[in-house]
C-alpha cells in the first residue's frame, strides 16, 4: 500500500448504517480486493461475509464532495460483557497466546481496508482516526490490526503498533496477514504529540459523541 498526499479536499466519513451504503462498502471491497487478485471474480461484484451481519461490525464509508465512495474499512468491538466476542482475527489467529491476552480484555479491529483507487493519506487517516474514536467510545483496552505483510510496516511507522504474531492466511482472501496490536493508552499518548493523528481524532469523536 502506497499512501499518496492528495489537494485537501472535505470528506465525509461515516459509519455506513443505510442499504445504499453498505451497498458501496461491499462494492468498494470487491474492487479493491479482485483489482490486486486478493479474491475471485464474483458475478454480482461485491465482496462481504458473515460476520458483516454480526451487532459489532462497524463499516465506515469515506466519500468525497461528489458522495463517490474513496474507502471503506470495517471495525469490529469486541467487549465480552456486551456478548460482542467474534471478530476476524479470532477466525484466524484465535489460538495464539497473544490473541487470547487481547481477547481476554478489550479491543477494537480494523479489517477490509480498501480504497477506490491509491490509498489517500487523509483518507487512510481518517479512518484510523474512527478506529481509536470507536475504541474509546466503547472503553477498550486494546487496538489490533490483520494488514497483509506488506503494509504491516505502515502501521507500525505512523501509529506504533506491534507484531504480535507470524503471518497467517486470512480469511476470505488468497495472501497473508501479520497480527499488529497496540494498547489504546499508547494512541492517546502518541495522540498528544503528532498533530495529524490528534485532528484524525478529534474528528471522528463527533461521530460517538
Amino acid at each position: 500500500m502506497i499512501i499518496t498526499d492528495v489537494a485537501p479536499l472535505p470528506l465525509q466519513c461515516s459509519i455506513a448504517r443505510t442499504s445504499a451504503d453498505l451497498e458501496a462498502v461491499f462494492r468498494l471491497r470487491y474492487l479493491c480486493y479482485h483489482r490486486r487478485g486478493a479474491i475471485e471474480a464474483r458475478t454480482d461484484s461485491r465482496f462481504r461475509d458473515a460476520l458483516d451481519d454480526a451487532p459489532n461490525q462497524f463499516s465506515f464509508l469515506v466519500r468525497d464532495t461528489e458522495a463517490e465512495p474513496l474507502a471503506t474499512v470495517r471495525i469490529s468491538v469486541v467487549r465480552p460483557d456486551l456478548g460482542w466476542t467474534i471478530s476476524p482475527a479470532e477466525k484466524v489467529f484465535g489460538d495464539h497466546p497473544a490473541f487470547q491476552s487481547m481477547a481476554r480484555s478489550t479491543f477494537v479491529e480494523a479489517s477490509r481496508l480498501c480504497f477506490a483507487q491509491t490509498a489517500r493519506r487523509d483518507a487512510f487517516y481518517g479512518l484510523l482516526g474512527n478506529m481509536a474514536a470507536l475504541g474509546e467510545h466503547y472503553g477498550v483496552e486494546w487496538l489490533t490490526a490483520c494488514p497483509r505483510v506488506e503494509h504491516s510496516e505502515i502501521y507500525q511507522r505512523l501509529y506504533g503498533f506491534r507484531p504480535m504474531a507470524a503471518p497467517r492466511k486470512y480469511m476470505g482472501v488468497n495472501f497473508e496477514t501479520e497480527l499488529l496490536g497496540i494498547r489504546l493508552e499508547e494512541i492517546r499518548e502518541k495522540a498528544e504529540r503528532v498533530s495529524w493523528m490528534r485532528r484524525s481524532w478529534s474528528a471522528a469523536r463527533a461521530q460517538f459523541a
